[in-house]
């Protein structure tokens, strides 16, 4: 017996092309305005993130011990223990969320695994800057993951002061123990440590989601001059609401998901479907009445 269809598949075609035709310029404006963002944000992500490093030290020794092997092969040696430090400071203040988030903690452990061996190729590579660049690219990518491990927290418990992972107390510099360096004590290389990781992950968070803006841009641009793509828009969203959201769509090409994300018919997260307003709307304009 064939399945009785619920909606009309040509008003869902006929709305998607008039949704198209009135949001692509805004899409394509919106694409520019994050690519010249993009050019913003690059900078001053690096530029955060290379000033935490610049006032970050080892307990105790200061930068003594990066004045003493910066003239040797180790001269990277330093920046190793420092993230053997940062891994010790965030598992003694959380001793279970590697295990929550294990995914991003291993991956922490395997770009620490990889500037471990660049510390050692000085004496078979002699190229200094080439490796110090290598170095602290894979530096970067460990503490991105171990503060994806410890601070992945949902964007409304992010700015919570009673949220257990951003207390006003760990925040580093804005605690009374992290304002200035102590040789005598550990807390305010601790705070400024706790610091370092949880806002580690800001700049390139922004990076990441504009790359991603401007990508789908680019990609709904080519998407909606090509008929095939928005008839197999139509097609999805059809389905997708006779499935009642929960069906296999990896047949579905990625540009047909981009036309009905970028003119808000729906959102594809983390492997659901969630129908936004203008998708509601098409969707009650498409069902079909019951016939008596």
């Amino acid at each position: 017996m064939l399945k009785k269809n619920n909606y009309d598949g040509s008003l869902i075609y006929y709305e998607i092309q008039k949704d198209i035709r009135k949001q692509k310029f805004m899409i394509l404006l919106n694409g520019f305005v994050f690519f010249v963002l993009l050019m913003v944000i690059v900078p001053l992500a690096f530029w955060w993130f290379l000033g935490l490093l610049k006032y970050i030290d080892l307990p105790f020794l200061d930068y003594d011990l990066m004045d003493m092997f910066k003239c040797t092969k180790l001269f990277l040696a330093p920046y190793a223990i420092l993230l053997i430090f940062y891994f010790v400071v965030m598992y003694m203040e959380d001793k279970t969320l590697h295990l929550i988030n294990e995914s991003h903690f291993k991956k922490a452990i395997k770009y620490f695994i990889i500037t471990l061996i660049i510390v050692v190729l000085p004496y078979i590579f002699s190229s200094h800057f080439l490796l110090s660049s290598l170095f602290f690219v894979f530096f970067i990518l460990t503490i991105y993951h171990l503060s994806l491990t410890y601070y992945d927290v949902e964007l409304q418990k992010a700015y919570n002061i009673h949220s257990k992972p951003y207390r006003s107390e760990n925040l580093g510099w804005m605690s009374s123990h992290g304002l200035s360096d102590n040789p005598f004590s550990v807390q305010d290389d601790i705070n400024r440590a706790k610091l370092f990781v949880q806002t580690s992950t800001l700049g390139f968070d922004f990076i990441i989601l504009f790359v991603n803006m401007i990508v789908k841009a680019v990609l709904f641009t080519f998407a909606i001059n090509n008929k095939r793509y928005i008839q197999e828009s139509a097609r999805l969203f059809d389905l997708i609401l006779e499935e009642e959201l929960d069906g296999d769509y990896a047949k579905f090409s990625a540009q047909s998901k981009i036309i009905l994300e970028s003119i808000n018919y729906l959102s594809f997260r983390n492997g659901n479907i969630v129908l936004h307003g203008r998708g509601e709307e098409v969707e009650k304009l498409a069902k079909l009445k019951e016939q008596k």
